[in-house]
């Protein structure tokens, strides 16, 4: 699954990429340098798999990744063509979840294509742009669906009022909390598979954490009074973090790196918070496999069940599934000797029906087909 990294041009989003990915991209002062977007697999820390393998020590060992790409910046007009609108528009649709980095550092030296630090504002222009590039994409699937009206099919009705009372609010509004609000209340309403794949596929419909990019002179308590101004008005996860100051720290060793951090002010967890929360808006849990002497954190959509995870580690798993022994984490953490915890009983031993828990410790049991 992917997540891409948007906003204005010069708000730090290719530096974010870099930080993130360690992969070197241009970073310019003048808008446009990110053309083609970047894509860069990151690790996320998993301090519950730290503990697994430290405990069982094996030969080898698979953290979680989340695939993270770096989008050009977007202008005012992006949905009617300016700046590299359509392309731009077209990346953020390709993606599961989008990251968008708000600018609050005050360097004169680098260009504001608002004029101002004003994350609001920045907030507002790329809401904006989205909504009207998706008031197009649903009014033409209304022309479409209007075809169908002479079946006298009563749900293609409520569907186009549905998607006619959307567009109404999007042509009076910028928020898009608000619209998704809407959006999740009456979707519910419809059974329609092929509806709910073209609501996902929306821009309006993406979840979003923001990312409040600040410099370290900024005054801690004025950073945090924004922060939960933009979160009241986002109703989604907003994070600060120092982004030129993390990549000043990249080749330095921990010790030095925690002395600058104390020396500046700036939590060591800013980071961490993000990647843990870049799950969050995918909706994914984690489970690990400790067979053989590869251990491995994997990543699921929440709610998802034993065969989906049979099938994430191979397909074979998932066509000759017998049964699974699922060990909770905490259990694990209790008791760190898997001996014990069979012996105790701890060791679930779970159907294909049952759905896999943030933090299982799986072993699938199969016969191979032949």
């Amino acid at each position: 699954m992917e997540i891409g990294i948007i906003g204005l041009p010069n708000v730090g989003k290719s530096s974010l990429f870099s930080l993130l990915t360690k992969i070197s991209v241009p970073i310019e002062k003048f808008p446009f340098t990110t053309i083609q977007p970047n894509v860069g697999i990151v690790e996320v820390p998993d301090e519950r798999f730290e503990f697994i393998t430290s405990v069982l020590k094996p030969q080898k060992k698979v953290p979680p990744t989340i695939k993270f790409v770096d989008i050009a910046g977007l202008v005012k007009g992006a949905s009617k063509g300016e700046g590299l609108g359509n392309r731009f528009l077209a990346n953020i649709r390709e993606v599961d979840a989008v990251v968008h980095v708000l600018r609050y550092f005050f360097d004169d030296t680098v260009s504001s294509s608002i004029g101002e630090i004003d994350p609001i504002e920045e907030i507002e222009v790329v809401s904006l742009e989205l909504i009207l590039a998706d008031v197009e994409v649903i009014s033409k699937h209304i022309e479409k669906l209007q075809h169908k009206l002479k079946s006298g099919d009563k749900t293609v009705v409520e569907e186009i009022d549905f998607l006619k009372q959307l567009v109404e609010l999007c042509n009076i509004s910028k928020n898009l909390a608000q619209i998704k609000e809407f959006v999740d209340s009456e979707r519910k309403k419809f059974q329609n598979r092929e509806l709910q794949l073209f609501l996902n596929q929306l821009l309006i419909t993406k979840n979003f954490l923001y990312v409040v990019n600040y410099d370290e002179n900024v005054d801690r308590k004025e950073l945090e009074e924004k922060v939960k101004e933009i979160s009241s008005y986002t109703k989604s996860s907003v994070l600060p973090l120092c982004i030129k100051f993390e990549l000043s720290l990249i080749d330095f060793l921990d010790e030095e790196k925690e002395s600058l951090r104390k020396e500046y002010g700036i939590p060591n967890t800013e980071l961490k918070d993000f990647l843990k929360n870049s799950l969050k808006i995918l909706h994914l849990i984690t489970f690990y496999t400790i067979v053989g002497e590869e251990h491995r954190a994997w990543l699921l959509k929440e709610n998802s069940s034993i065969l989906d995870a049979a099938e994430k580690i191979h397909t074979d798993l998932k066509e000759g599934f017998v049964n699974a022994e699922v060990i909770p984490f905490e259990k694990f953490k209790q008791t760190p000797d898997l001996k014990v915890l069979y012996q105790n009983g701890e060791v679930k031993i779970c159907g294909k029906d049952y759905i896999v828990q943030d933090g299982d410790i799986i072993k699938i049991n199969f016969r191979l087909k032949t």
